[in-house]
C-alpha cells in the first residue's frame, strides 16, 4: 500500500465513524415526536400561521412521548376556521381542516410561544416523578395544552393509563416553569403500591431505555466502524466482531 493511501484512510475512517456516531443515536429515538418548541417554530413558518392562533397542542399514548404533536389552530382562513396540523420531529406529517366539532376553538385562549419555558422530556419528568412519589405504575401518558379559563398562562394536562387503557391519575404541569401546579390526583380504584420494591413510574420503560439504548447504540456503532476498518485496511481494532 502506497504512504498516499495510507493517508487517506485513517481520514476516512475518522469521517465513517462521526457519520455512524451522529445518525445512530437519532435512529434510536426515531418515532417520538420530538421537541414541543420545534413544532411550533414549523407552524410559525407556514404561510397561514399570520393569521391562526395556536389554541392547543395534544400528544397521545406516549411511552414516554408521543409519535406526533397535534396542534389546533383558530384559523379564519380554514374551512370551519379550524385548522388541525400533525408534527413530528419538526415536520408535518398531517393536516386536515375539520367542518364539525370544533365551534369552541375560536373562543380559546391563544397559547404564546414566548410563555412556553419548557419542553416535553421536562413535562415527562415532573409527571414520572409525581408517579414515583405516589407509588403508582403507568404504561403511557396523554399530555394537553391549553391556556385555562380566567388564566393567562399555559398549562399541560397528564393523564397517566395502565396497560388496559384505563386511567390511573391526572396532573398538571406549568408550561412556563415545568412545576406541578395540581398534584397527582389517583383515579377512582387505584391506590399507591405497598410492595417496597416497586417504586412507580413508567413501568419497564424509563431505565431500560436509558441504559439499554445507550449500551445497543454504543455496541452497533462501534460494531459497524470495525467493518468499515476491517474492510479498508484488512483488520479490526475497534470495536466488537461480527456476530457469526
Amino acid at each position: 500500500m502506497n504512504r498516499n493511501m495510507s493517508k487517506k484512510i485513517p481520514l476516512r475512517c475518522a469521517c465513517l465513524t462521526l457519520l455512524f456516531l451522529s445518525v445512530l443515536p437519532l435512529c434510536a429515538f426515531a418515532g417520538a415526536a420530538g421537541s414541543v418548541l420545534l413544532a411550533i417554530q414549523t407552524i410559525q413558518s407556514q404561510p397561514y400561521a399570520k393569521d391562526a392562533r395556536i389554541v392547543e397542542i395534544k400528544g397521545e399514548r406516549g411511552d414516554p412521548f408521543p409519535g406526533e404533536w397535534a396542534i389546533l389552530l383558530a384559523d379564519a382562513t380554514a374551512r370551519g376556521g379550524v385548522r388541525e396540523v400533525g408534527i413530528a420531529n419538526g415536520i408535518i406529517t398531517s393536516e386536515r381542516t375539520p367542518l364539525r366539532g370544533f365551534t369552541e376553538v375560536a373562543n380559546l385562549p391563544t397559547i404564546e410561544r414566548a410563555q412556553l419555558g419548557v419542553d416535553g422530556d421536562s413535562i415527562f419528568q415532573a409527571a414520572q416523578a409525581e408517579a414515583i412519589v405516589n407509588r403508582v405504575g403507568f404504561h403511557w401518558l396523554d399530555y394537553t395544552l391549553q391556556v385555562p379559563p380566567n388564566s393567562t398562562a399555559p398549562v399541560w394536562s397528564v393523564k397517566l393509563y395502565d396497560n388496559m387503557g384505563g386511567v390511573v391519575g391526572t396532573l398538571a404541569i406549568s408550561a412556563e416553569t415545568g412545576l406541578v401546579t395540581v398534584p397527582m390526583q389517583l383515579a377512582e380504584g387505584v391506590k399507591s403500591e405497598s410492595d417496597t420494591k416497586k417504586i412507580g413510574g413508567l413501568v419497564g420503560k424509563v431505565s431500560d431505555i436509558a441504559t439499554g439504548t445507550a449500551q445497543k447504540t454504543q455496541d452497533t456503532t462501534l460494531r459497524i466502524i470495525g467493518n468499515v476498518q476491517e474492510f479498508l485496511i484488512g483488520e479490526r481494532t475497534i470495536g466488537p466482531g461480527s456476530e457469526k
